[in-house]
């Protein structure tokens, strides 16, 4: 360091300034001195002057010791309590920027220095004993970075030595750590290489991997010949490995990675290996919604349909069939080689249950069974696996007002259904409840064959006839044309209601719910009836032309 001020001109040693007088020495002017005391306040320093001087003792990091030598620069020529006043400090300063200008001399560019602080304008560096500033465009890398004691390197942007400033650069520094890394990336390898990378960082379409510095892309398209999988089971950060290099853009800055790449694709030879209606194995890697995608062997996935897990019509979750990592049997149902697509069935391994459905439950047939589940159109039975029917909620009841069947059966329930209908290709059955007993109006039918005699209450008059009721829940029409042998074109002149009437029935139709009635087939059946009773109770020949005219009707 004697060799640095001697070559600068601006420090003496204490040989040169002993018999020197005050005015060889200058304020800011680096000199040597003795320590020769020290108190609570300051240190005192002899640097050949008739006079000693001192320093702050705040301004060293450990209580020096008497007899040391240490630089100092005097503050000024002006006395102060009859002492000169140095600045250790100042001198640290000076004899850093000394000390950095001649190895700044001898070309050197970069910088290691760590953050002390920061401005409204960048950061402070300190450096070899200086103090550099970073501007915040300049930053690079350490933008969000504050002061640590670790050291980064700087490029050296500008030096003012008049000024003793110093600008540096983390951003020109990567920028060049990074061009010199390409340089020498693109002079070792090239596309179509195998290379050894570690993986740094996940994202979402992929992971990059850092090669000799530079981070190249394997993107998730080219990580596995599945289609389906997580990134962090084929890698795993910090884990180094081979990877291919499908291409490098060093315009863009960009390298792509393979590593599928590494091993032959498995579906180029699907066809020799797998045909449609083959039974594989398979274990269930994910199960969604509408399906599940089944690992057949390593690379190769297929897709189970949510429509080929069962052959029932009725919705099915996958989960409640297939589990996650679970080992099944498939049959193949279609290969399409170019798109890389596996559809596989699960319900194919088993015969159609529908196809001998007919036979099982033909129609019908009268059968007990459990109710699987209850709707507001009607409720579902179990006939066997995954075969449902369907008992409509018009075909539980011949009461009409049932609208609420939770409130007369409940799920788990036995009940005794009849079959109805079979529709095998829309997978339906159609059962009843109500159809095994007879219907309310099949039992007035059979209570009321035709040509019965009842008697009734008129209940109503319409001008087509009038309705007539002969019990509870029973009521029967009798039309105009059937009111009388004569002619009647206004009922309500000749019938009001309550009126007590005797008619016979001419019909029951069950299906449209109707009872139809009349009065004048009532009175040529009395009449005949009448006749025949004086036909057996007369002697033959006997019979006068009076005894006709006499018969009343209705006796």
């Amino acid at each position: 360091m004697d060799n640095v001020t001697h070559e600068i001109g601006e420090s003496i040693d204490m040989e040169h300034v002993a018999d020197s007088a005050l005015d060889d020495i200058q304020p800011g002017q680096l000199v040597k001195g003795e320590i020769v005391t020290i108190d609570n306040d300051f240190v005192y320093v002899n640097v050949g002057t008739k006079s000693d001087g001192r320093v702050p003792i705040e301004e060293f990091d450990e209580k020096p010791g008497v007899g040391s030598e240490i630089y100092v620069v005097l503050q000024s020529k002006r006395f102060v309590d009859g002492m000169f006043q140095f600045s250790k400090k100042a001198a640290d300063e000076e004899k850093g920027w000394q000390e950095f200008m001649q190895w700044y001399g001898q070309g050197n560019k970069q910088i290691k220095g760590r953050i002390t602080s920061s401005t409204g304008n960048g950061k402070i560096i300190s450096c070899m004993g200086v103090t550099a500033f970073l501007p915040f465009s300049l930053t690079g890398d350490l933008k969000n970075r504050g002061q640590s004691d670790d050291e980064y390197t700087f490029n050296i942007k500008s030096l003012d030595e008049k000024k003793k400033s110093i600008i540096v650069s983390r951003k020109d520094y990567l920028d060049e750590e990074h061009r010199n890394r390409w340089d020498s990336f693109s002079s070792k390898y090239n596309v179509g290489d195998i290379v050894k990378g570690t993986p740094v960082k996940f994202v979402e379409f992929g992971v990059f991997v850092r090669i000799d510095g530079i981070d190249g892309l394997l993107h998730r398209n080219d990580m596995s010949w599945k289609k389906v999988f997580k990134q962090r089971k084929i890698v795993k950060i910090g884990e180094e490995r081979d990877f291919l290099i499908l291409d490098i853009n060093r315009e863009e800055g960009k390298i792509s990675l393979g590593l599928k790449q590494l091993m032959s694709d498995p579906w180029l030879n699907i066809n020799d290996r797998f045909n449609n209606g083959d039974t594989v194995s398979g274990v269930v890697v994910t199960i969604t919604g509408y399906g599940a995608f089944v690992e057949i062997e390593d690379g190769v996935e297929g897709f189970v349909n949510v429509n080929d897990l069962r052959w029932s019509k009725m919705a099915v979750n996958p989960k409640d069939i297939l589990k996650k990592g679970q080992k099944y049997d498939f049959k193949i149902l279609g290969i399409n080689q170019d798109e890389k697509k596996l559809f596989l069935g699960y319900k194919q391994l088993v015969s159609n249950p529908w196809e001998s459905i007919v036979e099982r439950y033909p129609a019908g047939s009268i059968h007990r069974k459990r109710i699987k589940k209850i709707v507001k159109f009607g409720m579902f039975v179990e006939l066997e696996d995954d075969i449902d029917g369907l008992v409509h909620i018009s075909d539980v009841s011949w009461d009409e007002n049932l609208k609420d069947l939770s409130s007369f059966y409940k799920i788990g329930d036995e009940v005794d259904i009849k079959i109805l209908d079979i529709k095998k290709d829309e997978m339906k059955i159609a059962c009843g409840i109500k159809q095994l007993i007879k219907s309310p109006w099949e039992m007035i039918s059979d209570k009321y064959p035709p040509r019965s005699k009842v008697e009734g209450t008129v209940s109503g008059i319409t001008p087509f006839g009038i309705f007539v009721k002969i019990e509870d829940n029973v009521e029967g029409l009798v039309h105009i044309s059937e009111v009388s042998r004569r002619r009647i074109d206004n009922l309500e002149e000749h019938f009001k209601v309550g009126d007590r009437i005797s008619a016979v029935i001419l019909g029951v139709d069950v299906d449209k719910k109707r009872l139809s009635l009349s009065v004048k087939s009532y009175e040529i059946i009395s009449e005949k009836e009448e006749f025949d009773k004086i036909m057996k109770t007369t002697k033959p020949n006997t019979v006068t032309l009076g005894d006709m005219v006499n018969i009343k009707i209705g006796e």
